[in-house]
């Protein structure tokens, strides 16, 4: 007869840390399927497959979805770690425990272990034993990725305001530099000379005489002839 193969819980990390940020701000009496798709922001059908079973699971929430003692104590920073390690004795078998002590510093082992026992793929091994990592380091010191990137989306926002306000300060200086720019690239302009000549030629003069006025004129004005 070939072995039963076993489940555990596949709880995303995320949704872990997320949840556990939802309780200390209001714990709710009674946790269901659109409540975890509104606090997760994800679909209604994925919270009651992906999320909800396995809280029950690791006991944070009873069989009719209601908060307890545990789920009070698990969000509590004091409480985190003990409430971690009764997860991991109820949930976890002896022998995992003892095979993979350390699954931070042996993730594959962990996850092999898991694939031997339960038979399921290796996207839900890893979350398997993602989980068991979480619960066995059992630190809530441990800061969730959303919360860093909330604070690094913070920063930036922050910094983003700084420097608009620093390119939107007047500098009292820098009109007297770009005057001074534009003097020193631009060469100087020298004052322009009109000068208007009237040239009054007697109706009688002939052709000949004409052309000698105008080329005198030309080699006095312009030096040529």
């Amino acid at each position: 007869m070939s072995e039963q193969k076993k489940s555990f819980p596949m709880l995303p990390i995320a949704h872990w840390w997320a949840l556990r940020k939802k309780f200390k701000q209001s714990i709710p009496g009674v946790v269901t399927d659109s409540y975890l798709a509104t606090v997760l922001e994800m679909g209604t059908n994925s919270a009651r497959a992906n999320v909800l079973p396995f809280l029950k699971t690791l006991a944070i929430i009873d069989e009719e979805g209601k908060t307890g003692e545990r789920a009070k104590q698990w969000r509590d920073d004091g409480h985190y770690a003990a409430v971690c390690k009764e997860i991991l004795k109820e949930v976890y078998p002896k022998e995992l425990i003892e095979a993979v002590p350390d699954p931070g510093q042996n993730r594959a082992l962990a996850e092999r272990w898991f694939a031997n026992k339960t038979g399921v793929g290796a996207a839900a091994v890893k979350r398997m034993a993602a989980l068991y990592e979480v619960i066995v380091e059992a630190d809530a010191s441990k800061q969730p990725e959303q919360e860093k990137g909330e604070r690094t989306k913070k920063s930036e926002q922050s910094a983003g305001k700084s420097e608009k306000k620093s390119i939107a300060s007047p500098d009292p200086v820098a009109p007297d530099r770009r005057s001074a720019a534009r003097n020193l690239s631009q060469p100087p302009q020298l004052p322009g000379i009109n000068i208007n000549l009237e040239i009054h030629i007697s109706a009688d003069s002939t052709p000949d005489q004409i052309d000698t006025i105008f080329a005198s004129m030309a080699k006095h004005l312009y030096k040529r002839g």
